[in-house]
C-alpha cells in the first residue's frame, strides 16, 4: 500500500527531496524552454520532414527560390556565396519534362540526408538511365579520359539538369534555334551565326537548316582525324550530302571528287575548302562571285602543289591577266558590291562536277567550251574559241604565232622609243651646241 502523509496528502516523497515551491517553477520553465526550442526546429526543418514524407514536394520548399535556401542554409548554420544560392534554385519540373515523372531522390539518392552529404552531385547521374549515350560520349571528343562517366562535357550542360525537353520543344536547348548557343558557351565558332546555316535557323526560322549537331553529330562528336567522324576529309561530302543530296554526287563524279574518293587524295578540295565550315557565304552573293577565282587560286597557283601532277600554276595567272581576270580584279579591289559581268572560274569549268580537260579530250573541251561562251556571247562560234589561248602561256611550240608578235612588239617597241628618245637627245645638243657657236 500506499503511505501517505497528514501534510500532503500525496504520495511518499523520495528522501532528499525538498518540497520546494521554487522546484516546481523552474522545471516547468525548463519544460517550457524545451518545448519552444524543439517547436523552433521543427519549424525550421519542416520542410525537410515534408521531403522525406512528399519528397518533392518538401524539396521545392527549399530549392523553390535563393531566399528558402538561404533560410534553410542559416538554420543549419552554412555559408553558401551568392553564385552557389542561384545554382541550387531548382525550377518546378514543367508538363513537357521527359522526367517529369522523375522524383527527386530518383537522382538524387543521397539528399535522404540533412544535411546533404558532400559529393552528392559528383559523377554522372544520368548515367545509370543512359548508359548507350554514355557510351557514345566516351567514344567521342568529350569523352572521360578514364573511361568512366565524368565526361568534358556533362549531359547538363547540352541537355539541362531538370527540365529535360524533347528536341522538337521550341524552349528545348536541343531544339535547332538553340543548339548553337549551347555550343557557343564552350566552342569559339561565332561565325556560325553569321553563315548562310546560321542566319537560315536563327533568324528565318527555317529549322532544317545546318545546327552543330547536324554536321559533328550529338553523342558521337569526334575529332575531323578520326576515321569514322563525320567531318574528316573523305567524308565531308557524305555529311553535306544528307541535306544537299544532288550536289554531293555530282561532286562524287567530279575529277577532286574521284580522286577523293578513290585515291584519299589529300590536296583536292573538299566542300569546306570553298565553303567555309561554320561562316558559310550564300554563292549567290556578290562578295562569293568576286572572291572565287582567289578561292581557286589557293590551290592552282600553288606551285609545289601544282608539280605534283604536272599542271602548270599559269592556270590563274593566266586568268587573272587577261580581259576577264583584270575586270573581275578590278571589281574585287574597288566595287565590291557591284555585280560582276564577267566570267569567274566556274562559269567555265562548272561548280561542283568540275572535269578533267585532259581526261575529257580536245574535241569535248571545245564542245561544252563554246556552250559556255555562248551564254555571254550568243552569236560565237568555233572560231570565237580560236581568239583564246587558254590558259597556256604561248611558246615556240604552243601558239606560236601569238608567241613571235608578243616578242616581236616586246622588242620592238622599246626600241622604237628608245631610238627615238635618243634622235631627241641628239638633236637637243646640237641645238645647245649651235646656240653657243652663234
Amino acid at each position: 500500500m500506499r503511505r501517505q502523509t497528514a501534510s500532503t496528502g500525496g504520495l511518499d516523497r523520495e528522501p532528499g527531496v525538498v518540497d520546494d515551491p521554487r522546484v516546481g517553477i523552474v522545471m516547468r520553465h525548463q519544460r517550457l524552454t524545451t518545448i519552444a526550442y524543439a517547436a523552433v526546429v521543427f519549424w525550421l526543418l519542416a520542410p525537410v520532414a515534408r521531403c522525406l514524407a512528399t519528397e518533392d514536394e518538401g524539396c521545392f520548399e527549399c530549392h523553390g527560390s535563393s531566399q528558402q535556401i538561404a533560410d534553410a542554409a542559416q538554420a543549419m548554420d552554412l555559408k553558401l556565396t551568392t553564385e552557389r544560392l542561384a545554382a541550387l534554385v531548382v525550377v518546378a519540373p514543367v508538363a513537357a519534362n521527359v522526367h517529369k515523372d522523375l522524383g527527386c531522390l530518383t537522382c538524387h539518392e543521397q539528399a535522404r540526408e540533412i544535411p546533404h552529404p558532400t559529393g552528392l552531385l559528383k559523377g554522372n547521374l544520368c548515367a545509370s538511365c543512359h548508359e548507350d549515350a554514355l557510351k557514345q560520349v566516351n567514344a567521342s571528343i568529350h569523352r572521360d579520359d578514364a573511361g568512366g562517366s565524368e565526361t568534358k562535357a556533362p549531359c547538363w550542360a547540352c541537355h539541362t539538369a531538370h527540365n529535360v525537353l524533347p528536341a522538337t520543344n521550341p524552349d528545348s536547348p536541343m531544339h535547332p534555334r538553340n543548339v548553337a548557343g549551347r555550343c557557343l558557351q564552350c566552342h569559339d565558332k561565332g561565325e556560325y551565326l553569321t553563315g548562310v546555316h546560321g542566319y537560315g535557323v536563327q533568324r528565318a526560322g527555317l529549322d532544317f537548316a545546318a545546327t552543330c549537331v547536324s554536321c559533328h553529330g550529338s553523342h558521337n562528336i569526334q575529332s575531323s582525324r578520326e576515321v569514322g567522324s563525320r567531318v574528316k576529309r573523305r567524308n565531308v561530302s557524305v555529311t553535306c550530302g544528307e541535306c544537299h543530296s544532288r550536289v554531293s554526287q555530282a561532286y562524287e563524279r567530279s575529277v577532286h571528287g574521284a580522286a577523293l574518293r578513290e585515291k584519299d587524295n589529300p590536296d583536292v578540295p573538299t566542300c569546306v575548302d570553298c565553303h567555309e565550315p561554320h561562316g558559310t557565304l550564300d554563292p549567290q552573293l556578290v562578295k562569293w562571285r568576286l572572291q572565287s577565282p582567289r578561292m581557286c587560286g589557293k590551290c592552282h597557283d600553288d606551285k609545289a602543289m601544282m608539280g605534283k601532277y604536272g599542271l602548270s600554276t599559269d592556270v590563274f595567272s593566266t586568268y587573272i591577266a587577261d580581259f576577264h581576270g583584270t575586270t573581275a580584279e578590278l571589281f574585287r579591289t574597288t566595287s565590291p558590291d557591284q555585280p560582276l559581268n564577267q566570267a569567274v572560274c566556274y562559269d567555265c569549268h562548272g561548280y561542283h562536277d568540275v572535269e578533267s580537260v585532259r581526261a575529257s579530250g580536245h574535241d569535248n573541251v571545245q564542245r561544252r567550251l563554246l556552250v559556255r561562251c555562248q551564254a555571254c556571247h550568243p552569236k560565237a562560234t568555233v572560231a570565237f574559241l580560236s581568239a583564246w589561248a587558254g590558259h597556256y602561256t604561248p611558246s615556240p611550240r604552243k601558239f606560236p604565232i601569238i608567241y613571235w608578235v608578243k616578242e616581236f612588239y616586246r622588242w620592238v617597241i622599246p626600241g622604237t622609243v628608245g631610238f627615238f628618245l635618243l634622235y631627241i637627245a641628239v638633236d637637243v645638243v646640237g641645238r645647245i651646241r649651235q646656240r653657243r657657236r652663234s
